[in-house]
């Protein structure tokens, strides 16, 4: 799953939790085992990755697992994976479950639907009390650290197991496996399990300690998030072109503007989704900053990777020497066709492969001294952006 972390903020402190009563015909949801022991309640770390193999199932996933079967009905389809199977998943840790629910059952689909609304209602109460990182379900991901986006679509795996149409799959993260979190305690999480800080994790006060229901409804306009994160393609190199990779955006239909980056700074112009690099970039990194725009919401997000710019090489050819070889006529050295053409070029001319002193020019005299030896040209090109190249012609006798 993606790398997404969302440090739950101040303004995720303000958040009003409203009670309502639940909906009539509905199942009654289940009650916290413990009544909170203040009007405070868990945020939320965000997404704590695969990066361990311990497939034991955690008390908390068991737990969890027992309570949905218990109410709503279904099996399990398991909470262990074997490490070598697979992609990454939090199932490798024992902290992810599979409720079996088959999507192509109406009750199955109605008592799913009851569920997941116990589990979102309310910006994520609950799922935040359970330490639910994310839902996947027919297709389709909530996520507690984006509930603003509701449910979005997800790509298609290939089956129908892996499109998620035949269970339910809630991951947790490393409090919620362990029973840490309020729903078992009865006290928020400040001090997450397995995180690099310390006492980081702000909680979010609730307007009572009971357990009354509680119900929201999902916004009806979504912030722009990517669900894959935008790249960089093609070879850094001068002269050659860049091509954004725009990543996977939820919701669908966004529209992407792009603006090209340098050493962090907007490259004047570079405002498509391609970039010619131009020699000015060398040793610089190049990125792509990705604006999505869902009517009037938009979010940029940066390429997940940069583009250290190299030089380019110069086509060239190997220089010649026109003239009469003989003692008393002027040769001089002819570079022929680079591309592109060099913008400083340094002659050194050799007798018998060593250096002649003060010869650094473009021609060479043949003096007497020269009569019998055999003469040649170093030429040395070089121009901004480009490797610079040197060449010696063909040693010809005086």
């Amino acid at each position: 799953m993606r790398q997404l972390i969302r440090i739950a903020m101040a303004g995720v402190l303000s958040i009003s939790l409203m009670a309502f009563a639940a909906p009539t015909g509905e199942a009654k949801t289940p009650p916290p085992p413990r009544a909170l022991a203040n009007h405070q309640i868990d945020a939320h770390l965000g997404y704590q990755p695969q990066s361990t193999c311990d497939p034991t199932a955690k008390p908390g996933a068991k737990a969890l697992l027992r309570l949905l079967i218990q109410t709503w009905g279904g099996s399990s389809s398991g909470i262990s994976r074997a490490c070598s199977r697979g992609r990454r998943s939090e199932h490798k840790e024992g902290r992810a479950i599979d409720w079996h629910m088959d999507s192509r059952k109406a009750r199955d689909r109605k008592q799913v639907s009851r569920a997941t609304r116990w589990i979102t209602a309310n910006h994520g109460e609950v799922a935040r009390r359970l330490g639910i990182m994310y839902v996947i379900w027919n297709q389709r991901i909530w996520s507690t650290y984006y509930p603003e986006l509701g449910w979005r679509k997800m790509e298609d795996r290939g089956s129908f197991t892996e499109n998620h149409k035949d269970h339910v799959h809630i991951s947790l993260s490393w409090d919620g496996a362990y029973k840490q979190t309020s729903w078992w305690t009865g006290r928020p999480v400040v001090k997450p399990l397995n995180s690099k800080c310390s006492a980081c994790l702000p909680t979010i006060a609730r307007g009572t300690r009971g357990w009354p229901y509680q119900k929201t409804s999902v916004p009806s306009t979504f912030t722009p998030a990517p669900w894959k994160i935008p790249g960089v393609g093609g070879s850094p190199q001068v002269g050659r072109t860049l091509r954004s990779v725009p990543g996977t955006w939820v919701p669908d239909g966004a529209v992407l503007s792009y603006q090209w980056l340098s050493n962090g700074k907007p490259i004047r112009g570079a405002t498509s989704a391609n970039y010619v690099i131009g020699p000015e970039q060398v040793g610089r990194d190049v990125e792509v900053a990705i604006t999505a725009t869902s009517g009037s919401a938009a979010i940029t997000k940066k390429s997940k990777n940069v583009a250290l710019v190299y030089p380019a090489r110069m086509a060239t050819v190997r220089p010649k020497i026109k003239g009469k070889f003989a003692v008393g006529k002027t040769v001089r050295a002819v570079l022929g066709t680079w591309r592109p053409a060099p913008t400083r070029v340094r002659y050194v001319w050799l007798r018998d492969g060593k250096v002649i002193k003060g010869a650094t020019s473009a021609s060479l005299k043949l003096r007497a001294k020269f009569r019998g030896h055999r003469i040649s040209v170093r030429v040395k090109g070089s121009r901004f952006g480009y490797y610079t190249v040197v060449l010696t012609s063909v040693a010809r006798r005086v």
